[in-house]
């Protein structure tokens, strides 16, 4: 009996276990990815490394992606009128419209005008060309621009990048706590009341980017510097090491500064703050076309570059779900337009012209702002007269920043005037003793001293 119930058992235990093993080997149907999809475009170019961070995109990403950079003819107007050959004086003196505005130049002129020399110094440092940029927007465009954290996640599938994406500076538009598009409606008849309660979140605001700034000179230091490269023996230079490395860091960099791949990263990682609730929680998503906008310092020619480009719902929905192919246009073009600085008077309406109304507010392109606060009060001509006063002012004080240092003038003393050393040293050692102007008893002092020679060195 017992070994029939030992058999018993063992069959029992046999049949267990060939049911986990059938359970253990039983395998996951698999879903191959539509064509267009990310996983798509990753397995036909399985051999590159496509799944990194944004800082090591390269060239391959923005072609792959499907954006393309469209130049378009620089913003260069308006300008001031020409100015004639003898400027005026700069003065510091107030001056008012019954005096004339010859010579006077605005404290706001003189202020954007020192924050331009600082922004194009290439010697100028990170932090404060950023500091100087935000300056310039908020006297060019006080109150419409909001600044924000500029730091963003970026999202792919299940997986979020913390800290991706790093600007210099970052602007929202200003929250506005009475919206319209934001107020939420909900209905109490649940709780025994016919009422309905009006809310905005104030949360919907706190992170919505539409501009950001780049330092391009950074963001290529930091390329060539992000790799980290171990020690060689006793902590020498791993100089084969170092030489790939110098290598991977210039496939980083565009052959292009203008289009630079890096920029493309930026405005996804802005636009899905538009799309989520939650960008690292991957909630809340609504795809929807999203306008954002970039700036770039050229110091090269003195201007600033924008960038601006729309980022479709479809491209949006490819990041999100990485095994569908995107349903409509995914294609997203990027304009990028140079704006000069230089003159300062027009660079508010030039620069406003390149980042639309929508962003920047109204603003009146055909006739220049001079920061005057009687310039309201006066007529036509003797607005162009200030423009023209105000330029040949600003030339005239660029000029004297760069020029050579002012020595103050010595006013004589009424004392009595003393013989300079150095004349009478030369004066009491000279050899024409029979000239009338030779001193008679500079003669015996050296006559004195040839006798003795006490303490005189040859």
């Amino acid at each position: 009996m017992s070994t029939k119930r030992s058999c018993e058992m063992d069959s029992t235990e046999m049949k267990t276990k060939r049911k986990r093993m059938c359970r253990k080997t039983r395998c996951r149907k698999i879903t191959s990815p539509e064509v267009g999809s990310l996983y798509d475009i990753l397995h036909d170019h399985a051999t590159t490394a496509l799944y990194v961070p944004p800082l090591c995109w390269t060239e391959l990403h923005t072609q792959l992606l499907g954006c393309r950079f469209i130049s378009q003819p620089p913003q260069n107007t308006p300008t001031p009128t020409p100015l004639s050959s003898s400027p005026p004086q700069v003065s510091s003196q107030p001056r008012t419209p019954e005096m004339g505005f010859q010579g006077f130049v605005p404290e706001t002129v003189v202020s954007i005008s020192r924050s331009l020399d600082a922004i194009m110094d290439p010697i100028t440092s990170r932090p404060t060309r950023a500091k100087r940029v935000k300056g310039l927007l908020s006297k060019l465009f006080p109150g419409q621009l909001s600044e924000t954290f500029p730091e963003l996640p970026i999202r792919c599938g299940r997986d979020r990048h913390m800290g991706g994406v790093r600007c210099q500076a970052m602007w929202r538009k200003p929250t506005v706590l009475q919206s319209f598009d934001s107020i939420t409606t909900r209905s109490s008849g649940s709780l025994g009341g016919s009422s309905t309660t009006n809310s905005a979140d104030p949360k919907l605001f706190l992170n919505k980017p539409v501009l950001a700034y780049l330092d391009r000179r950074h963001l290529n230091y930091v390329r060539k510097s992000c790799f980290r490269i171990p020690p060689g023996p006793n902590g020498s230079l791993n100089i084969p090491v170092h030489r790939l490395q110098e290598i991977r860091s210039r496939k980083l960099i565009p052959k292009n500064l203008d289009e630079d791949h890096f920029i493309l990263a930026t405005m996804i990682a802005m636009a899905q703050q538009h799309a989520y609730g939650s960008v690292p929680s991957g909630t809340d998503f609504a795809p929807k076309d999203v306008q954002v906008r970039l700036l770039t310092v050229s110091d090269e020619d003195q201007s600033i570059i924008v960038y601006t480009g729309v980022i479709p719902a479809a491209f949006l929905s490819m990041f999100h779900e990485l095994d569908k192919a995107p349903r409509g246009d995914a294609r997203i073009t990027i304009q990028y337009q140079r704006v000069p600085v230089w003159p300062v008077l027009g660079l508010k309406e030039r620069l406003g012209q390149a980042l639309g109304r929508d962003l920047v507010g109204e603003f009146d392109a055909d006739r220049m702002e001079t920061f005057w606060d009687e310039a309201s009060d006066l007529s036509p001509n003797d607005s162009d007269v200030l423009e023209q006063d105000l330029e040949a002012a600003l030339s005239q004080l660029r000029r004297s920043d760069h020029s050579a240092p002012i020595i103050p003038e010595v006013i004589p003393s009424p004392k009595r005037k003393r013989e300079i050393l150095s004349e009478v040293l030369n004066v009491s050692f000279s050899e024409d003793r029979q000239s009338p102007s030779f001193p008679s008893e500079l003669l015996a002092k050296r006559r004195c001293l040839e006798e003795g020679r006490i303490g005189v060195v040859r």
